[in-house]
């Protein structure tokens, strides 16, 4: 390992206490692509998993990871109780209700951004029933995925990890002292770029009886509070040939099952400056054990995303939300009579949860159910015909998560008011 001198190291942990805050009068870092571009060639890497037989298709994708302002109840309305949600005594037990002391629902977000091509310039659409998610990557077996991902955050370091897809250590985004040379991809400095190649090999096919599988990114600097600040997204995989056919035949929902937990944060200290001004947020960084011989490769990014702060969760809240919303504040989940439903659900924090529709049964390891369990980083792709009409409840079943607003509403439809689907 290299030794840093103790000039290095003081002058490391000042600019902690310097960079753990956003100032809003630096400029936003510019996307700096052009210079990762020329790795977007669409060359296989150079090893393949066994069994991999490369289908002439390389999946594009154009990221950002990006801050912005983020409600977990927009609305304003606890929508379970229908009451303001300053009136809510849900969110009042759960410490949601903004105060001169606690910063309640709105937060400054670092989410993954979905962009249209190189310029940066167009966001891609993405289901407004996403909500905080990263864009939707799509992509079938035997193809493989490229992804250029600029960090547009002007203080801290993002990476790019997948949760279930084939990559070499080059594309693995995970900082850690494997032995070998610090890929570029493992972390993206401030205005920085890199370009990630994930393969869809035979590890990563569907279930059995099924045409598609859901799979997940996160950043992986320090996961915890990466994942919490938001920097997490969903990935589909089809069979080879039937994207088309699976997305034109069946409504398809993510539902993202998390704990965010604010204070922790990498945004905690700038969200308590900008949201509640009368509180005095320290910076206490300075505190942690200070390194006297390590590659500050390895450890100052990662300690850049973990600052220690005087913040805890009754001044910056914790939420258990759905796709980024609590007590239904979401858009809902619509469908028709009669359709036939697909929801891939994932849960990305560190509680157990267990998904329930009231009206319907879902389809899990070929067997209807009325619960699925999603344990912490696993995901589930679930089935459902739509044959109940009505606006239902989906909630999370672990009852302290549900008293705490982990619910949305889905609507199937009598008369359809959506695109027509495909007949199967």
């Amino acid at each position: 390992m290299l030794a840093i001198s103790s000039i290095a190291i003081l002058a490391a942990f000042a600019a902690f206490a310097e960079a753990a805050v956003l100032d809003p009068r630096k400029p936003k870092a510019s996307p700096m692509a052009a210079k990762c571009m020329s790795e977007m060639d669409g060359m296989l890497p150079s090893y393949t998993p066994p069994g991999f037989n490369f289908s002439g298709n390389t999946r594009r994708y154009y990221m950002a990871a990006e801050i912005d302002t983020w409600d977990y109840a927009p609305t304003g309305y606890d929508n379970w109780l229908g009451v303001p949600i300053n009136e809510s005594f849900r969110a009042q037990v759960e410490g949601y209700i903004a105060s001169n002391t606690s910063i309640g629902t709105k937060y400054d977000k670092a989410l993954f951004k979905g962009y249209t091509d190189a310029t940066f310039t167009e966001y891609t659409k993405q289901p407004p029933s996403a909500g905080f998610q990263g864009p939707i990557l799509r992509a079938e077996v035997n193809d493989m995925i490229e992804i250029v991902l600029v960090n547009k955050m002007p203080d801290f370091y993002v990476s790019l990890h997948s949760m279930g897809l084939f990559y070499l250590k080059s594309s693995e985004g995970s900082l850690y002292p494997d032995g070998s040379s610090i890929p570029q991809g493992d972390v993206i400095p401030p205005g920085g770029c890199a370009v990630y190649k994930w393969l869809v090999g035979p590890a990563s096919v569907p279930d059995e009886g099924l045409d598609s599988k859901l799979f997940s990114y996160h950043s992986y600097i320090s996961m915890y509070q990466d994942t919490d600040a938001g920097l997490i997204g969903p990935v589909i995989i089809y069979n080879q040939g039937a994207m088309e056919k699976v997305m034109g035949e069946n409504r398809e929902f993510v539902v993202l099952y998390s704990d965010n937990q604010e204070s922790n944060s990498f945004l905690a200290l700038h969200n308590a400056n900008k949201y509640l001004p009368g509180f005095k947020a320290e910076n206490l960084t300075s505190e942690y054990p200070m390194p006297g011989s390590a590659n500050m490769s390895y450890w100052y990014p990662q300690m850049t995303n973990s600052p220690k702060t005087n913040i805890d969760s009754t001044v910056a809240g914790s939420f258990t939300p759905m796709n980024g919303y609590m007590f239904a504040n979401g858009p809902p989940f619509e469908m028709c009579l009669g359709d036939s439903v697909i929801w891939y659900l994932w849960n990305a924090g560190f509680e157990q949860h267990a998904v329930h529709w009231h009206g319907h049964n879902v389809e899990l390891n070929g067997r209807l159910t009325a619960v699925v369990p999603i344990a912490p980083g696993s995901m589930a792709t679930t089935p459902m015909s739509a044959v109940n009409p009505g606006t239902w409840h989906m909630i999370c079943h672990v009852t302290d998560h549900l008293a705490g607003g982990m619910e949305a509403f889905y609507t199937v439809q009598t008369e359809c008011t959506l695109p027509p689907l495909g007949k199967k």
